[in-house]
C-alpha cells in the first residue's frame, strides 16, 4: 500500500507542472542548456509558435539552437 501511495504521489508531481498556463515568454526564458523539462517546455512551445510574435519567434529560436549546439558538444 505504502508503494502505491508512494507512486501516486510521485506520478502527480512530475505531471503536475502545468506549463500552459505560463505565458510564452516565461516558457522562453525558462529554455536553457541543462534546464529541467526542456522537452516539455519545447513541445508547449510549438504549439504556440504560430500565435508568437516576431520577437518571440527569434528569441525561441536562437534558444533552441543554443540548447542543440550544447547537445551536439
Amino acid at each position: 500500500m505504502r508503494t502505491l501511495t508512494a507512486l501516486f504521489i510521485l506520478a502527480v508531481s512530475v505531471w503536475g507542472i502545468d506549463y500552459s498556463q505560463r505565458s510564452t515568454q516565461e516558457l522562453i526564458a525558462s529554455l536553457h542548456p541543462g534546464g529541467k523539462n526542456i522537452d516539455i517546455i519545447i513541445r508547449e512551445l510549438k504549439k504556440r509558435e504560430a500565435t508568437m510574435s516576431p520577437a518571440e519567434k527569434r528569441v525561441y529560436r536562437m534558444k533552441i539552437e543554443e540548447i542543440r549546439n550544447v547537445e551536439k558538444k
